[in-house]
C-alpha cells in the first residue's frame, strides 16, 4: 500500500520536527554517531529476520544515549510489540504521542497495544481520539480515505496470526469487524466478516451474522443478536479456529473468485506497511 508509506514517513517527520528545538545545532558526525548507525542497521537486520527481541535491545541501547531520536523510538515500539512486550511498546508509543498528539499512526498503535494488555478504558480513549482526528476538518486526507483500521494483531499457534480490523461508521454499511488469518509469509488464508442485517428478532433486537471466505468456500458461522461487541467477535472467531463451532452453511464457490479481498475499501495499515525504516542517527 504505497500511499500508506508516504503518510507514515510524513507522520515520522512531523514528530521529529516537534522534537527538534529551535536554535539547537545539529550533532556533528563523529565516532559515536557512526557506532549508533552501525547498531541501528544491525537492529534493522534482526527485525527483518524476525528476531524482534534482539532488535529491541539494540534500539534501546541507542535510546539510552539519544532518547530524543524518535524514529529509533518508533522502531523500538514496533519491535517491542512484535516480540510480545506490549507494556514496553506502550511506553515508547506514549512518549511519541506526548510530543505528537495528532499523529494518527501512533494513536492506532496505542489502540493495538492496549487491546493486547486488556485495558478496555485506554482502548476506548484512543479509539475516540482516532475518530476525532479523522473527523477534523483539517485532518489527514489519508486517514479520511480509510474505511477502517487495524485494531488487533494476534498470534495463532506458531505459524499464523489473526489481524482484527474495525470499520469506521459501521452503521452506514453494516460491516462491524473483520478478521484476517494469515500465515508467516502474510499469505491470507481466511477472512471473517461480521455484518448487521436489516432483520430483527421477536424482541426487536437487530440480527447479525458472521461469514468466512477462503479459497473455494464460503461459510456462515453465526446468526444472532450478538455482534456489536469486538471482544465477543474476536472470541467467536478464535473459537472457530479452535474447532469449537460447526458452520451453519457451507457453500462451494469457483476457485477463480478472489474471496480474500478486504471489502469496504482500504483499511489503515497492513502489518507489512507498519515496519518503520527510521532515519536516525541524524546529521
Amino acid at each position: 500500500m504505497p500511499q500508506f508509506r508516504r503518510g507514515f514517513r510524513s507522520a515520522v517527520l512531523a514528530v521529529l520536527a516537534v522534537l527538534v528545538p529551535s536554535g539547537c545545532e545539529p550533532e556533528k558526525p563523529g565516532a559515536d554517531e557512526e557506532a549508533m548507525r552501525a547498531l541501528f542497521e544491525e537492529a534493522r537486520r534482526l527485525d527483518a529476520q524476525g528476531r524482534h527481541h534482539e532488535a529491541l535491545v539494540r534500539y534501546e541501547t541507542i535510546l539510552g544515549k539519544h532518547p530524543t531520536w524518535m524514529s529509533t523510538r518508533l522502531n523500538a515500539g514496533m519491535a517491542a510489540y512484535d516480540s510480545g512486550q506490549y507494556q514496553k511498546a506502550i511506553g515508547h508509543f506514549e512518549l511519541i504521542h506526548k510530543y505528537g498528539p495528532t499523529d494518527w499512526f501512533i494513536v492506532r498503535k496505542l489502540i493495538q497495544c492496549y487491546e493486547r494488555v486488556g485495558r478496555d478504558d485506554k482502548v476506548e480513549e484512543f479509539r475516540k481520539k482516532l475518530a476525532d482526528l479523522r473527523n477534523r476538518q483539517d485532518g489527514s486526507p489519508l486517514l479520511k480515505s480509510y474505511q477502517g483500521f487495524t485494531r488487533d494483531y494476534m498470534p495463532v499457534g506458531t505459524t499464523m496470526h489473526l489481524i482484527g480490523y474495525e470499520f469506521f461508521e459501521p452503521e452506514k454499511h453494516g460491516q462491524f469487524w473483520l478478521f484476517k488469518l494469515e500465515d508467516l509469509h502474510r499469505t491470507p488464508l481466511s477472512i471473517f466478516l461480521l455484518h448487521s442485517t436489516p432483520f430483527h428478532n421477536a424482541s426487536g433486537q437487530r440480527l447479525f451474522y458472521l461469514t468466512e471466505a477462503c479459497p473455494g468456500w464460503m461459510r456462515i458461522w453465526y446468526v444472532g443478536v450478538e455482534g456489536r461487541n469486538y471482544d465477543w467477535a474476536r472470541r467467536r472467531v478464535t473459537e472457530i479456529l479452535q474447532s469449537k463451532h460447526t458452520p451453519l452453511v457451507v457453500k462451494p464457490v469457483p476457485l477463480d473468485l478472489d474471496l480474500l479481498q478486504v471489502p469496504g475499501g482500504t483499511l489503515a495499515g497492513k502489518p507489512t506497511d507498519e515496519n518503520p525504516q527510521g532515519a536516525e542517527p541524524k546529521k
